[in-house]
């Protein structure tokens, strides 16, 4: 993971059937209809959305997840998180095929549900050459899709510790995206 402060930790990732609260088993969601995915995800939206919260939900809501341990606290999805959700799992052909990545990263190891791997599914991966590398700053940066340019960055240090794995994955300095970036370190 990396070191720079502004860059946010992955402690479990979820599927889209986590963020509109739908059940993932293949024989409840492929019964899901389209009435039952616009429900779920009018849900979501209204529960995670700021200016759609309640502010008395909102501060206990607050409140609870400081005071919880990081793995058992209530997520918060971002819209952005709610309309992937809703776009994949309402088209068929779509929800279909991430069905097939989801069960391909359970056969690889991925997380099988219970939290105890995490599995990164639907983030864009790049290889270290695809960033700009700042000199004075010694740092890779690429920008993102919320607008900031500079988003994503991530320094020698960072790509020191994860060294074994050849891969890191940095989240978005201004949103809650995150990139996989693929890498190896040059013997000097």
């Amino acid at each position: 993971m990396s070191s720079t402060g502004e860059n946010q930790a992955i402690s479990r990732t979820y599927t889209h059937y986590d963020v509109l609260q739908l059940p993932r088993h293949p024989e409840e969601s492929g019964r899901l209809s389209k009435d039952d995915i616009k429900a779920a995800y009018r849900r979501a939206l209204l529960k995670h959305h700021p200016d759609k919260a309640s502010s008395t939900t909102e501060n206990v809501s607050l409140k609870s997840l400081r005071s919880k341990d990081a793995t058992t606290s209530t997520p918060i999805f971002s819209i952005d998180d709610i309309v992937v959700a809703h776009a994949v799992l309402s088209d068929s052909k779509r929800r279909a095929e991430y069905n097939r990545a989801l069960d391909r990263a359970v056969n690889l190891g991925g997380n099988d549900q219970s939290g105890k791997k995490d599995t990164h599914l639907g983030v864009e991966v790049y290889d270290l050459e695809d960033l700009r590398y700042n000199e004075v700053q010694s740092i890779w940066s690429k920008s993102c899709r919320c607008g900031d340019e500079e988003g994503y960055t991530v320094t020698e240090s960072d790509l020191e510790k994860e060294a074994q794995q050849g891969e890191i994955y940095v989240g978005c300095r201004g949103c809650s995206l995150f990139i996989k970036i693929l890498f190896a370190l040059e013997d000097t």
